[in-house]
């Protein structure tokens, strides 16, 4: 019975527009000074409206939150021309409120969720001018969320547009017009991010001729015009997008980053954008890199791997023009702009055509510990654009000391992109001599670091290398050693590369030094360790075959499994067996009819343990043993299906009987 106090106000069901979740939370529209019956009839606009303009922040916060779903509910149409200029409306209200800030953020991105789904591309020039007055807010992360919604909006103005005369082009050149030329500080810092975008669609759609050439000039000189802005926030915004604006220019498609880091071949760059770029664009960029505030110089000298790109990576070229760019960052007295370039160094140096291996040595003996560590990141991908021998001439000789660097920041990003220079989806240009010559020593100091991150660099990827562990000995006793770490993430790491080194070395080296090891872990108190052993038996079937495992695992697994006082290592003994089963793929293991005998043998086992968790992985187990086709049928027939059929009806727990129905129907 319900307290005296409390209300007994019983609510209709659900009904009208609100059944179909196309409009605003009932809890929150409820708190609306209207009767339920009102609010059931209620359009979807009526009851944002409502919404929006209740005194609960809570209430308009989740109105617009659902700005996407009630436009879905109105339609294309209504959206168009009663939605949007609503919105419209509201920021012209909203403006020099600050409460309303959180609202402007969510509008802004709920716009770029209309656009192309229910608003077509081409219908979309109506969101325009709001998103132009959300260009102009104080808050910062509206207007930035402002500009990514229209830098999406842009692009998808055409094909298929049905326009006026001059439009989408004309409404978009007012727009940056009016954001660039603005009084206010805070337009010319969208007009910044919005340019670039603008310049490639007019690249990519605007008619040939006189008139798209004059637009266009006209968008270098506004740029120009905003990286000489006394404001500094402004020239900070120019800095930031130079790198897009420098790609439209070149007409190119893809950024500097991208296309270097992916391989792709430099696109073809007309003579006249070539030109536009060296003349017009080059002196902005060395300009912004020359800037008293170190705020724009950071992000101006990030940029040159995009400038680099838009003259043709030629060397001749860029030696002269981004070349001096990037020297005089590397010297530069603000530690943050030796930082940010270090971070895109190989991206520079890539687009440089490699002339410059050796500024890499300055920034990895940085007397900041965050350019260092930020240098050391780029050492494959340099390696990967620089060849085996100017890895050796120029960065290899650097691998000692920043090996033995105090900072152990510095160390372990050196493990980590010593082992990418391994990852033949990263770097492919270092042979194994190379490895076992310069990485070796590295490698064996990198195992025996006080810090388990360092470590784990190394450890985690260190199968990558598993054909040359047989040359490496010190490397392989280390492992051994922690196997029996403090760090869990030590031991996990361990575990996953024991199979590795049992291929390296050979099965009999597993059976003298690694096996112990291996059951140690299959009993670590940390499940995750465990686990690293269950992952790990496919491919130590893989490596040692069917009868190996017979003679060496299963009596130990078998007897651990007898020994058991927790339930726990049960589950482990078995899913460790259920692993050989499972299928990767199209690619199911060898598994002889002996040992898979025996692993139906202890499945069948673990179905009659008294703790359902043990129950359940076995009929799991089973079930994986019926999906890999490897069972004989005879075995199927005589002895799974009768205890899975069994467990079925006698099971109490639910969960367990659902395993066993699965298991059966996957022998259907």
């Amino acid at each position: 019975m319900a307290d005296e106090g409390s209300s007994t106000t019983s609510h209709a069901p659900i009904a009208g527009p609100l059944a179909s979740g196309t409009t605003p939370s009932l809890t929150l529209a409820r708190s609306l000074n209207c009767d339920s019956n009102a609010l059931l009839s209620m359009p979807p606009f009526d009851l944002f409206v409502a919404q929006l303009s209740s005194d609960s922040t809570e209430a308009r916060v989740d109105a617009m939150k659902k700005l996407s779903i009630v436009g879905d509910a109105m339609g294309t149409k209504e959206t168009i021309e009663k939605l949007i200029p609503y919105l419209d409306e509201t920021i012209a209200k909203s403006e020099d409120s600050d409460e309303d800030d959180e609202i402007l953020l969510l509008l802004a991105g709920q716009l770029a969720e209309l656009v192309p789904g229910l608003v077509p591309g081409y219908e979309a020039l109506p969101l325009l001018p709001t998103l132009e007055r959300l260009c102009r807010i104080d808050e910062t992360v509206v207007r930035d969320k402002a500009v990514e919604t229209l830098n999406k909006i842009v692009p998808l103005l055409l094909p298929g547009g049905r326009y006026e005369d001059g439009m989408p082009f004309g409404q978009l050149r007012t727009t940056a017009q009016r954001l660039a030329s603005a009084e206010w500080f805070t337009a010319k810092v969208s007009a910044a991010g919005v340019l670039p975008t603008m310049y490639a669609f007019w690249n990519a759609h605007a008619p040939r001729g006189a008139a798209a050439d004059e637009v266009r000039r006209e968008f270098r000189i506004l740029f120009k015009d905003l990286s000489e802005d006394d404001t500094p926030m402004v020239r900070r915004s120019a800095a930031k997008n130079l790198g897009r604006f420098v790609e439209a220019v070149a007409g190119l498609t893809k950024s500097a980053e991208e296309m270097i880091k992916g391989g792709v071949a430099q696109p073809a760059v007309a003579d006249e954008n070539k030109r536009l770029v060296a003349f017009e664009i080059v002196p902005i960029f060395q300009a912004l890199s020359a800037d008293e505030q170190d705020s724009v110089r950071l992000l101006a000298v990030s940029c040159a791997g995009s400038v680099g790109c838009g003259l043709v990576r030629e060397p001749g070229v860029t030696a002269d023009v981004v070349l001096p760019v990037v020297r005089g960052g590397c010297a530069d007295l603000s530690w943050r702009v030796r930082h940010n370039l270090s971070k895109v160094f190989a991206t520079v140096t890539g687009s440089l055509g490699f002339v410059g291996p050796k500024h890499i040595a300055r920034q990895t003996e940085d007397s900041e510990a965050e350019v260092r560590a930020a240098a050391v990141e780029n050492i494959a991908r340099m390696a990967q654009l620089g060849g085996a021998d100017l890895f050796q001439a120029h960065i290899a000789p650097l691998l000692p000391a920043l090996a033995d660097d105090l900072v152990m920041e510095v160390r372990s990003k050196l493990a980590q992109t010593l082992m990418d220079c391994c990852d033949p989806s990263i770097c492919t240009a270092l042979t194994d001599q190379i490895i076992l010559q310069e990485f070796r020593p590295l490698l064996e100091n990198f195992l025996n670091d006080e810090f388990a991150e360092v470590q784990l660099h190394i450890l985690s990827k260190l199968s990558r290398v598993s054909h040359l562990l047989g040359q490496m000995d010190v490397v392989v006793n280390s492992i051994l050693q922690m196997a029996r770490a403090q760090n869990w993430r030590v031991r996990d790491a361990v575990g996953r590369l024991l199979p590795f080194l049992a291929e390296a070395r050979g099965v009999s080296f597993f059976e003298d030094h690694l096996l112990e090891p291996w059951l140690k872990i299959m009993s670590d108190q940390v499940a995750d360790v465990r686990a690293a052993c269950i992952a790990g038996m496919p491919k130590l079937l893989s490596v040692c075959g069917s009868e190996w495992i017979m003679q060496e695992i299963l009596p130990n697994y078998t007897r651990m499994y007898d020994e058991s006082h927790s339930y726990l290592t049960r589950i482990t003994v078995l899913r460790s067996f259920a692993a050989l089963a499972e299928q990767d793929g199209e690619n199911a293991l060898n598994i002889s009819d002996a040992l898979m005998e025996q692993i139906v043998s202890l499945m069948l086992r673990g179905l009659t343990d008294s703790v359902p968790n043990v129950r359940l992985i076995a009929a799991r187990g089973l079930g994986l043993v019926t999906m890999s086709g490897q069972c004989d049928s005879g075995v199927m027939n005589s002895k799974i299906v009768p205890a899975l059929n069994d467990l079925v009806h006698q099971e109490q727990d639910i969960d367990c009987r659902y395993q066993c129905q699965l298991a059966l129907e996957a022998k259907v």
